[in-house]
């Protein structure tokens, strides 16, 4: 098979990848409450489990990607992250979904920072901004066929959806397999990778370049304000519309079609949002990105509030629908600023030290606002997760006062 150029190889697997992500998370929750039991604490756990193994093996295999190959280090996070996905939804049991929380972690934390470090080393550090807003909203795109089809399979079971988006993930990695190129990147000589002392030098490398640059450092810290709120939203969203607030039925469909819609609403603004972004932000300027990262995630703050205060539907829903968007133009933003600060030899390692932080921020604040959420109130639990994340807009808005115009 022949090799295809990074560029739309990039935005085609993201789009692929969000088709598979969607199938699976749309009605996810739904399975998890519904087929397999899960209370709210329990539903947290599952994705502490997850994070807790990215903790482990965060460094280790952004480390593996910077020595030997990153193109392959994407296929096995693929490959693994699929493996998951099939496992939960064969076996609707409670430590069936922590074991699959242990295999899709470690397939997290093989594709977390190679993908990006790949992808900067194929085009150029230069192109990297425009082409990861790119590939949000090709995964964007994806995600709306992946939202109706996750309807359409959990309407028939409500394990299909996961065996379904596995599959897709196992096809990615075989065809990802064939057709990445990796020209940009050079790994070391054989003789230079036989001991554990060549990825510990790695690693060094890396620490000294995040702590010579005040942003870098930033950037990699504030992963875990992030990671310490996100179980909430992640994992309690859909027992709150289910428990807290009424979902009315959509004439004669079941009310999982709500979430079918939802994904279709929110998936489209952040399209949306990801456009207005990518044309107006000038991702060369350190205070052009973090003004904007100041607005995104105050919005953000302030939609988890007022969606845990919401009393109606109408407005829990419509605040559901403004909170992913926000949190999805964060991401390219903040992952290709860091980018331009890494060089080559060691940037999947230094991006892996972000994914690791928002994992200890999961594994530290998930059960603690589980426990919140659990034993006061679901809307105690949202309340609690705006207020970790308010440490975070103050901070990006000390870097844009402080920063230049433009960058050097």
């Amino acid at each position: 098979m022949k090799r295809l150029p990074a560029y739309p190889l990039s935005v085609g697997m993201s789009a692929v990848e969000g088709l598979a992500v969607a199938t699976v998370i749309t009605t996810s929750l739904v399975y998890q409450v519904e087929t397999v039991g899960l209370n709210a604490l329990q539903l947290v756990l599952v994705g502490t489990v997850l994070e807790a193994t990215v903790f482990a093996f965060e460094i280790p295999t952004g480390v593996v990607a910077d020595v030997y190959s990153r193109r392959l280090s994407v296929v096995i996070g693929l490959a693994l992250t699929g493996a998951g996905f099939l496992l939960a939804g064969c076996i609707p049991l409670f430590g069936a979904l922590l074991a699959a929380s242990v295999v899709g972690g470690l397939g997290t934390t093989f594709g977390s920072g190679a993908r990006t470090a790949w992808l900067a080393d194929e085009i150029g550090a230069r192109r990297l901004p425009q082409a990861l807003m790119r590939g949000s909203q090709a995964s964007l795109v994806g995600g709306l066929a992946g939202a109706a089809l996750s309807v359409a399979l959990a309407s028939m079971d409500r394990s299909l959806p996961l065996v379904v988006g596995g599959c897709m993930y196992l096809g990615l990695a075989l065809f990802s397999a064939f057709a990445m190129t990796e020209r940009g990147f050079r790994p070391l000589p054989a003789h230079e990778r036989e001991t554990f002392g060549t990825m510990g030098r790695t690693l060094l490398q890396a620490l000294r370049v995040i702590r010579r640059r005040r942003v870098l450092i930033l950037i990699v810290m504030t992963p875990f304000l992030f990671g310490a709120s996100s179980e909430v939203p992640d994992r309690l969203t859909t027992p709150f519309l289910l428990q807290t607030i009424t979902m009315p039925r959509i004439g004669p469909l079941d009310y999982v079609a709500w979430f079918g819609l939802s994904s279709y609403v929110s998936l489209g603004l952040g399209f949306a949002l990801l456009e207005v972004v990518r044309r107006t932000v000038d991702t060369s300027s350190d205070r052009a990105v973090a003004g904007t990262l100041v607005v995104l995630q105050g919005l953000y703050v302030g939609s988890l509030v007022a969606f845990g205060l919401a009393a109606g539907f109408p407005f829990a829903m419509a605040m559901f629908w403004a909170r992913g968007p926000l949190r999805r133009a964060s991401g390219p933003l903040l992952s290709a600023w860091q980018n331009r600060f890494v060089p080559s030899r060691v940037r999947a390692t230094v991006l892996s030290f972000g994914g690791q932080m928002d994992a200890v921020g999961q594994v530290i604040g998930g059960p603690l606002l589980g426990a919140i959420a659990l034993g006061l109130s679901l809307r105690a639990g949202f309340l609690a997760a705006a207020i970790v994340l308010l440490p975070v807009v103050v901070a990006f808005a000390v870097l844009a006062r402080r920063s230049p115009v433009a960058s050097a």
